[in-house]
């Protein structure tokens, strides 16, 4: 989620793209508001040399690619009920 012009903007597409590609650095926890999660999985990529960042990617391509066959109304109904900053 970003603010844009004063409001929330949420963009399922966007989400599932940055889960592909940038999942290993938190981005998608950035972009739904979790900075500290975000920063965690950063350091974490870092302290194990890359191993945690190897493993987080992987499970945001298959994460993204989720995100990116569902509707519109699918990953709303979800996107409320999540706890780790990505939809099952």
């Amino acid at each position: 989620q970003f603010k844009k012009g004063g409001e929330m903007m949420d963009n399922r597409v966007l989400f599932g793209i940055m889960c592909i590609i940038f999942n290993s650095v938190g981005v998608p926890c950035f972009m739904q508001g979790k900075v500290g999660k975000g920063i965690l999985r950063i350091v974490l990529a870092c302290v194990t040399c890359g191993v945690i960042g190897i493993i987080n990617e992987i499970k945001g391509i298959i994460v993204g690619i989720k995100i990116l066959v569902m509707s519109d109304e699918e990953y709303n109904a979800k996107k409320g009920t999540i706890s780790t900053g990505i939809p099952d």
